[in-house]
């Protein structure tokens, strides 16, 4: 069966993911490159060095943001957002943040004791130029198959 997740699958499935995938378009060039995240009250968080998709998102903060959750072929869900790159120039905010990244990422990793990549370490050679940025979502569809017989 096919069918279209309500709001609050929509909600969960962007809370319980933690990597999605982050859209830019600028002058005829599309970019689609996965991005680790914490989502809160309508907002991705994230953060990255210095690169293409920063320098997209700044010449045209509207993206498009995608994740999914698959069993299989046939049991999925996907949310695809639309919204509007804000970087975050507050060093208190981009510290809670960066904070909230760790706290999210750090569970998740074979060698907690390792520092996470590009900028959310202390003596990251990045920390300087690490950029914190949210995505503020103005429309969020979701989509799902589920089929018991290949569950």
């Amino acid at each position: 069966m096919l069918g279209t997740l309500k709001e609050e699958d929509i909600e969960k499935l962007l809370t319980e993911q933690y990597i999605g995938r982050l859209g830019c378009h600028v002058q005829g060039t599309t970019y689609i490159v996965p991005i680790n995240y914490v989502y809160s009250n309508g907002k991705v968080y994230a953060h990255s060095a210095p690169g293409q998709k920063i320098r997209m998102m700044r010449s045209n903060p509207q993206v498009c943001f995608q994740v999914d959750q698959i069993r299989n072929t046939f049991n999925w869900k996907s949310v695809v957002c639309w919204g509007r790159f804000e970087e975050i120039a507050d060093s208190s905010e981009k510290q809670n943040v960066l904070q909230g990244i760790i706290h999210r990422m750090m569970p998740l990793t074979n060698t907690p004791s390792e520092q996470p990549s590009h900028g959310t370490g202390k003596t990251d050679a990045y920390d300087e130029e690490i950029i914190v940025f949210k995505i503020v979502l103005y429309l969020k569809t979701g989509r799902f198959e589920l089929n018991e017989r290949y569950n």
